[in-house]
């Protein structure tokens, strides 16, 4: 299904690979193989996949892989995915993804098949867990639960953990793994298809009535940019500052991410 992009074909982001001082300096390609598919619910898909040298990578929960996914013109379309767990004896990457919308990269997600090959940089991001927090809370939409889930199944037992995940049915709920053996209080927020994901009053109203513990806090928001934005505000109106909030927007309402993988910038 997938081919190797065009190497005749210029692609800058791949000049940042590897380079000393960039924002890709730590990160590798990969030629990464499709070995198991299988679907999370009506709205997710996990995929398996592995890759020569694969025994070697590193990588701290809430990083990602940019999947580098072929157009016709022989150039790609980035797309970035968070890795939900990596098993170095297996040299296999679990990618979980939210199936919500059309793109090239759900839909190369949607069509992938045992033994489909792409390319991918990684691991990236900057985002992983505070482990100088007393507690942790977790808020996303459907695209940032792979990620939370990662990040609070390697959380040590003795970290409190809270979350707010917004998902479309009961059917698309999953649990965290990982060495966590404390029980996470997670809080899923179901729409039953009355809207699509990243509806702000869904999860605002939620963050609102959440009763935050006592001490140092560190909270994790993922999803629609401008939604993002404002539960990032609320819970600075709350009492967090901002060191204390990593916010990350995924996507775009109504916009597709650039090809680097971004949500598009709006001046």
């Amino acid at each position: 299904m997938a081919g190797r992009p065009d190497p005749m074909v210029s692609d800058p982001m791949l000049d940042m690979v590897g380079r000393a001082g960039g924002p890709l300096a730590d990160a590798s390609l990969w030629h990464l193989q499709v070995v198991d598919v299988s679907e999370l619910g009506p709205n997710f898909r996990r995929m398996i996949i592995t890759a020569p040298g694969l025994d070697g990578f590193r990588y701290t929960a809430g990083q990602d892989l940019m999947f580098r996914v072929p157009r016709r013109d022989g150039a790609v379309t980035n797309r970035r995915y968070t890795i939900r767990s990596f098993d170095s004896g297996r040299s296999e990457i679990i990618v979980d993804v939210s199936l919500h919308g059309a793109g090239p990269g759900t839909d190369w997600v949607r069509q992938a098949k045992v033994g489909d090959q792409i390319d991918a940089v990684g691991s990236r991001g900057k985002i992983t867990p505070n482990l100088e927090a007393d507690w942790h809370l977790f808020i996303a939409d459907d695209t940032g639960v792979p990620g939370a889930l990662a990040m609070i199944g390697s959380l040590p037992v003795t970290h409190a953990v809270r979350a707010i995940f917004e998902v479309d049915a009961p059917e698309d709920e999953q649990e965290a793994d990982g060495p966590t053996t404390s029980e996470p209080e997670i809080q899923w927020i179901h729409r039953f298809g009355r809207s699509g994901p990243g509806e702000l009053e869904v999860l605002r109203q939620a963050v609102s009535e959440l009763e935050l513990p006592a001490g140092v806090g560190h909270a994790y928001v993922a999803g629609e940019s401008a939604v993002v934005r404002d539960l990032q505000t609320l819970l600075m109106e709350r009492g967090l500052q901002r060191g204390q909030i990593s916010a990350k927007g995924y996507w775009r309402r109504g916009l597709p991410n650039a090809d680097h993988g971004e949500p598009v910038r709006q001046d």
